[in-house]
């Protein structure tokens, strides 16, 4: 089970910061939701290929968590505004 928490918080980020990014750089709200929740889990994965693991921000498991949720955050951000712009009703 203790590996899963990475991915959840990681999802998390993703679900709560990608939909803000993603509507402050002019991308629309639903796409933002879905992909933050994806791109947080892409971005997490993204991560542990890098090497970047849970140790950029420090050793401790609150940093870690603290770092899950931020790559997460800023996953989300790319992919939710990447399917809110191609969600986006065209006028």
């Amino acid at each position: 089970m203790d590996q899963f928490i990475p991915l959840v918080v990681s999802a998390l980020g993703g679900t709560m910061i990608g939909p803000i990014l993603a509507r402050l750089l002019g991308g629309g709200g639903t796409g933002g939701v879905l992909g933050g929740l994806l791109g947080g889990v892409a971005a997490h994965f993204g991560a542990a290929q890098l090497g970047l693991g849970d140790t950029l921000l420090g050793a401790t498991p609150l940093m870690a968590h603290l770092q899950n949720f931020l790559e997460g955050g800023i996953g989300g951000g790319v992919l939710g505004l990447a399917l809110s712009l191609v969600m986006k009703p065209k006028a």
